[in-house]
């Protein structure tokens, strides 16, 4: 069965493993879960070309669910010319279409990495691009970007258009230093409607000029962790082992979704969307757009 399930919480990582699957194929189908339904993604899945040639049907942010149970009876006689490559942001193992995907098809799920993971991650990532990092680099990227994968990559990224030789000095003239105590704190505040603490910490966040992506990745992380909390409605320890987190993580975006509804979370976080593609192609300031961002979520 050419049915993939991807539960991957870096978007570098799900992008390389989508990559594999897809790698020379030029048929391929994007579609957004949030913005279609179950009948649009079985109306590809079944279509077969006049060229007969395979298509890879790729739906991110899909959800297994009730309505999402008519996929059984496709799983059971699938499409032999259509890969389908489900990209979902928690895993119920005790679905049926979870177990029929891990029978017959293929599941792929990797949580936060390890630190010795990381380190061997970033440095096989930064070979790949013809730069060399030392081992004092590397754990300085590592600290200055909270352990974030795709944070620590965008910087090798970011660097490497100036040199292909990253140096622990390079890494301190050149890279973003995260204020992890500060950035989790204005992240706890606006998460918690805590918006006059929120005031307080941006004004702050400012002064010292902090970068506004890394906030932007943490704060998306945060509220999709309340959003599953709400929708899954199950113990801490259940929701914990399908997210791979801490149970205390649970419990904290528990005690904030009570705060939010269904749509509420569903609009930030398409929001958050939008603040992060600005932030990288337009040429506004960052903290012009945080603001902005800001005034939106207390009007939500």
């Amino acid at each position: 069965m050419n049915t993939y399930l991807l539960n991957i919480y870096s978007i570098r990582l799900l992008n390389d493993e989508i990559n594999k699957i897809t790698s020379g194929k030029e048929n391929i189908v994007n579609i957004n879960y949030d913005e279609s339904n179950i009948d649009n993604v079985l109306d590809e899945c079944a279509y077969f070309s006049l060229l007969n040639e395979e298509k890879i049907v790729i739906v991110k942010n899909f959800k297994i669910n009730a309505s999402s149970k008519v996929l059984e009876k496709y799983l059971d006689n699938p499409n032999p010319n259509t890969k389908l490559i489900l990209v979902v942001d928690s895993l119920d193992k005790r679905s049926s279409i979870y177990k029929k995907i891990k029978d017959k098809g293929t599941v792929i799920e990797i949580a936060e990495l390890k630190a010795n993971e990381l380190a061997n991650k970033v440095n096989n990532y930064a070979k790949s691009i013809g730069v060399s990092v030392d081992y004092s680099s590397v754990n300085k990227l590592i600290e200055y970007n909270l352990n974030n994968y795709d944070l620590i990559l965008n910087e090798i990224d970011k660097i490497s258009i100036i040199t292909n030789k990253i140096t622990s000095d390079i890494v301190e003239s050149y890279s973003a230093k995260l204020n992890g105590e500060d950035t989790f704190g204005l992240c706890d505040a606006i998460t918690s409607k805590n918006y006059k603490n929120t005031s307080e910490l941006v004004e702050k966040f400012i002064i010292e000029k902090m970068e506004v992506v890394p906030l932007v990745a943490l704060l998306a992380g945060q509220y999709r962790i309340i959003y599953a909390t709400k929708e899954l409605n199950e113990s801490n320890e259940s929701i914990a082992a399908k997210l791979n987190i801490h149970p205390y993580r649970v419990k904290l975006a528990k005690d904030k979704a009570y705060l939010y509804s269904k749509d509420e979370l569903k609009n930030i976080i398409l929001n958050l969307c939008d603040l992060d593609k600005n932030l990288k192609s337009l040429n506004v300031n960052q903290y012009t757009l945080l603001k902005e961002f800001l005034i939106k979520l207390v009007n939500i």
